[in-house]
């Protein structure tokens, strides 16, 4: 099967999916490669690091298509200022698209790899949150799994 558990069901047999593992200040997260439609590099990020709201930092133009950007290193960092943005940050575009048509967007610190992981072996969150589905660990390394649904929401 190729979907990712939902946070709270049982789960039984080799549920398996792919997954995009980034950075975010130090920390590795991933979600689901089927949600995406592509990874950008982003030259100039000073118009959507300086906005006031991370979870609607700004909108760009990317292939005619409308991306409306989360700067997620302000929503899951230390604070919601981000003092030591990174040199050249990454934009995840999905694929959801908000009320008016925009497609959604992550800024991240850096995009990782795709793995293939064992939906199975997820793990409850540390603290109970809808953003987190859980933690789970690739190749020894901790790495939170984030819910695109209630993000975008």
């Amino acid at each position: 099967m190729n979907t990712a558990p939902n946070h709270g069901e049982d789960h039984t047999g080799d549920e398996q999916c792919t997954v995009l593992t980034f950075d975010l200040e130090g920390d590795r997260y991933c979600v689901k490669t089927d949600t995406i439609a592509s990874v950008l590099g982003v030259g100039d990020d000073s118009a959507l690091t300086d906005a006031t709201d991370p979870w609607n930092a700004g909108a760009i133009t990317v292939a005619n298509e409308r991306v409306r950007v989360i700067d997620l290193p302000r929503v899951f960092g230390s604070s919601f200022q981000t003092p030591a943005r990174v040199d050249a940050p990454k934009l995840i575009v999905f694929d959801t698209t908000d009320d008016s048509g925009r497609h959604y967007g992550w800024l991240i610190d850096d995009v990782g790899t795709t793995r293939t992981v064992d939906a199975d072996t997820l793990e409850s969150p540390y603290v109970s949150t809808t953003h987190v589905k859980g933690r789970l660990e690739i190749e020894g390394a901790p790495v939170i799994w984030l819910d695109e649904r209630t993000i975008h929401e």
